[in-house]
């Protein structure tokens, strides 16, 4: 298991705390916005902390200013999240982890509010609706240990072992190592999460290894800690943006839509948008 001494979330981040230079293990490519990093093997989770996988870092206009979803980077984030999914998609569980009273840690939960769920709807009403193609969807919000007594990972495995999905989707929010970051980057990885771990806060992970079926998870960074800002090494606090609300409501609301908008191809952003919104 690795333990991650680092204060991010960001696999980005881990590798430029490393100097960007060239690591055996890990491969790094940017495109448009676009960071991918992805851990090969072993030797790469020793060197930046991170589990084997794809993390991909998408820069995205400040949340603080949003006003439109809809110029373009629905598209953008649903493509990448297709390109992480297992190629037999139909059933999806999306969970969304956090605590709605701290407005720091409530992104997913407010993402579960934008997601369309489609479970319950019957094969007939599909029909009548003319909807056939209609995935599966189904979604639910998780609360803290200290809320709940039970391990996010331990709710999740009871959900899966009943829904049987063929996918989860976990969305959490994140810690940065830098204040820039803030509300303006979402991460996406096919290896799963470790909820709290860039807090210093390590939770049971929620991961294929763990759930049984392939977790793809997706997080904005909401907190950095007080030693970025103050140029120290003081790692016992974690500050957030004055407009945390904002940043917090539009995340939610853009992580929700692009999940949509990936899961459910033939309805348009608009109507789905509708839908939710």
């Amino acid at each position: 298991m690795i333990v991650l001494e680092k204060r991010t979330d960001l696999a980005v981040e881990c590798y430029e705390d490393e100097n960007k230079t060239e690591l055996k293990g890990v491969k790094v490519t940017e495109k448009d916005g676009i960071t991918t990093v992805s851990v090969l093997n072993e030797e790469g989770e020793s060197k930046i902390g991170k589990p084997i996988g794809n993390y991909i870092t998408v820069e995205v206009p400040s949340f603080v200013n949003d006003t439109d979803i809809f110029d373009g980077r629905l598209k953008k984030i649903s493509n990448i999240l297709k390109d992480l999914l297992p190629a037999q998609c139909d059933n999806i569980l999306v969970a969304g982890l956090g605590n709605m009273d701290i407005t720091a840690d409530a992104l997913g939960p407010k993402t579960s509010s934008y997601i369309l769920a489609t479970r319950h709807i019957s094969d007939d009403l599909k029909k009548a609706m003319g909807f056939e193609n209609l995935k599966k969807v189904s979604t639910m919000r998780i609360g803290v240990l200290g809320e709940t007594g039970i391990e996010s990972a331990e709710i999740i495995k009871g959900v899966v072992d009943v829904v049987k999905p063929s996918c989860v989707i976990a969305v959490d929010a994140l810690a940065s190592s830098s204040a820039e970051r803030l509300g303006t980057t979402v991460q996406l990885s096919d290896a799963g999460i470790s909820p709290g771990s860039g807090v210093g806060n390590h939770r049971h992970e929620i991961s294929e290894k763990t759930l049984g079926v392939p977790v793809v998870s997706i997080g904005i960074p909401t907190v950095v800690s007080t030693g970025v800002i103050k140029g120290a090494d003081d790692n016992s606090m974690f500050v957030t943006p004055r407009e945390i609300d904002r940043v917090t409501e539009q995340g939610a609301k853009l992580i929700g839509m692009s999940i949509n908008v990936c899961l459910q191809p033939n309805i348009s952003e608009q109507d789905l948008y509708m839908l939710v919104g």
